[in-house]
């Protein structure tokens, strides 16, 4: 009875305190904490129906921009091509872009990632307030599970911001988001096998994201991926509307052991997506997912997100310092709402 009673108490509270934190934002431009801690549980009682409607609402109002060119590092996205994507998507959740980023740009990328300071991400059971100093990273001698580099210098990496900027990538964001995209939450991540069991502070247990109302994720191997490797592991489905069983969502915002997760589904549909160095995944987070735990060498990837808004979760801010790469000039110029989150 108290479960009951505390479901109905969340659910009304999430009702009211939805739309007044959506009209705050309308306003501001911030989101309340509390507006997005209602958006999740909104999400978790109604199974994705809420954040359905309100991406419906999005899209009205963020119209689709007009792309000169659809061909990129996934391809040339033509009309059939880019509606055969988008249907994988709705259907999977994913789709995987094998060795889709060139050599010579995974090499740039990977003296980028030994050259700058990182910062070590604090592990399960470590206290402390103090921040992490950054450091270069060795990856011979790992002293965490995870080391995470700031936006800030990624966003003036000419590799990124070609990234940023690729065509096809927001193509197939547009047409999946069904409005124009947004740029947000940048990021890239060592995880090593510091330690032999997972990590949940380094996302090494499944869960769901839930920062933004509708998204896409691009997940860029920088290093060869094998099964000990702490594949990127995906739930084939579970991102759909129903997708992830009430028992689970109920528990809110939760992360979920392998055993937990393989009691509601096929084990077909609990996948390790094992991939080559410079292999893209394009991957609608909603769904359940997590890092595996690293067993053999560390495991570099870039990602980057495309939103349909950036109501919900605070991120601090970064900026473009240099525009390195002419693509991401041209994009600025045509449509420089996609990157508001960074000029």
């Amino acid at each position: 009875m108290r479960s009951i009673l505390r479901v109905l108490v969340l659910t009304i509270r999430g009702a009211v305190l939805l739309p007044v934190g959506l009209m705050s934002y309308w306003r501001t431009g911030r989101t309340p904490e509390y507006a997005h801690q209602a958006l999740i549980w909104m999400f978790c009682v109604t199974q994705g129906r809420s954040s359905d409607f309100l991406s419906k609402m999005v899209s009205r109002f963020r119209p689709r921009i007009g792309l000169d060119s659809s061909t990129g590092v996934l391809g040339d996205l033509t009309g059939q091509e880019l509606g055969k994507l988008v249907g994988r998507l709705r259907e999977d959740g994913f789709v995987v872009f094998d060795r889709a980023l060139p050599a010579d740009a995974c090499d740039r990328l990977m003296r980028f990632a030994l050259s700058t300071p990182s910062c070590s991400r604090r592990m399960d059971g470590e206290s402390g307030t103090a921040a992490p100093k950054p450091t270069l990273f060795d990856p011979e001698s790992p002293q965490a599970v995870r080391y995470d580099y700031t936006t800030g210098s990624l966003l003036d990496n000419p590799d990124v911001q070609a990234l940023m900027a690729d065509p096809s990538i927001l193509a197939l964001a547009q047409e999946y988001l069904q409005c124009r995209p947004v740029a947000d939450v940048l990021n890239m991540w060592w995880h090593t096998n510091y330690h032999k069991q997972p990590d949940s502070q380094a996302a090494q247990f499944f869960h769901f994201d839930m920062d933004r109302i509708k998204w896409l994720k691009i997940f860029v191997y920088l290093t060869d991926v094998l099964p000990e490797n702490g594949p990127h592991s995906f739930v084939r489905g579970s991102h759909r509307t129903g997708g992830i069983p009430a028992r689970l969502l109920l528990r809110g915002y939760e992360r979920l052991t392998d055993e937990e997760v393989r009691q509601c589904y096929a084990d077909k549909d609990c996948l390790a997506l094992t991939a080559p160095r410079g292999s893209i995944i394009v991957e609608d987070t909603r769904g359940l997912h997590k890092g595996a735990n690293v067993r053999g060498a560390p495991r570099l990837v870039l990602q980057l997100q495309l939103s349909n808004a950036l109501f919900g979760a605070k991120y601090p801010r970064a900026r473009i310092t240099r525009v390195q790469d002419p693509s991401l000039q041209k994009m600025l110029s045509l449509a420089p709402a996609i990157y508001s989150q960074y000029i």
